[in-house]
């Protein structure tokens, strides 16, 4: 059987997309759901510094520099993020605890 070469590039483009869904942790949303990252009593709790990158990418946020702030013994990372589509800027803060230093 021969499919029509549209046919073949929606099956394909179903395909990609599966697959880039199926790429992040099955954890990401729920890091993402569990906090709101504005400061560091409401940080986003993570396992890893890739794990801080999955989640900017759910939000639709893009890295523009990070900082450590250890905070009365707490380390956290401080993410500059900007919206590549609306060009604003927000900081977020990620609780780093579970990996800093191991």
């Amino acid at each position: 059987m021969i499919l029509p070469r549209r046919l073949i590039g929606v099956a394909l483009l179903g395909a990609v997309a599966g697959l880039s869904a199926c790429a992040l942790p099955p954890d990401a949303p729920t890091v993402v759901a569990s906090a709101n990252g504005t400061g560091p009593d409401d940080a986003y709790v993570v396992k890893s510094v890739a794990q801080e990158y999955e989640v900017l990418r759910l939000l639709g946020l893009e890295s523009q520099g990070r900082e450590l702030h250890v905070i009365d013994g707490h380390p956290f990372d401080l993410i500059d993020a900007i919206d590549p589509q609306t060009q604003e800027t927000r900081d977020v803060w990620f609780d780093i605890s579970r990996f800093f230093r191991r």
